[in-house]
């Protein structure tokens, strides 16, 4: 009986770093995409992700949380790597969200809807830390929904 629930827990443990390291990989993949198509990307969205320091905490659906770190420079990726110590970074921008939505925006070929919905319906959210990170935000915010309501995007 010890036995077997010792190889349980084991095989629990193993599927929860299983389940982290296969989103991380795909998240890999998804940077890799967004930095060969960066070019493509308006200046607008280039000019907001600029140079930025991101700390993201994904809710894995095993009950785990998987940090990602992710440093812009002049909007493209320049460094994303797995975090095990948050307390050892200082984010620009905090962002908090769930495997479910990461992954809908992985495989959607509709990601601002995707996002939208998320950031509406509170399985997104994003902490701009700083006045000068906020009233970026904030007026990215408001483009986003202007750009929405005139059909531009």
């Amino acid at each position: 009986m010890k036995k077997t629930l010792c190889m349980l827990i084991i095989l629990l443990f193993i599927t929860m770093n299983t389940a982290s390291a296969e989103l991380f990989n795909d998240l890999d993949r998804a940077v890799t995409e967004y930095n060969a198509y960066y070019e493509e990307l308006p200046s607008s969205i280039q000019i907001l992700l600029g140079n930025e320091e991101i700390l993201a905490g994904i809710l894995m659906n095993d009950g785990s949380e998987l940090n990602v770190w992710l440093v812009t420079e002049n909007g493209r990726v320049a460094e994303f790597e797995k975090v095990g110590d948050v307390e050892d970074y200082d984010p620009t921008v905090i962002i908090a969200t769930d495997e479910a939505t990461v992954r809908s925006l992985i495989n959607t070929t509709d990601p601002l809807s995707v996002y939208e919905e998320a950031r509406s319906n509170g399985t997104l959210t994003i902490d701009p830390v700083g006045i000068v990170s906020s009233a970026k935000f904030l007026v990215a915010d408001l483009a986003f929904k202007l750009f929405k309501t005139a059909g531009i995007i």
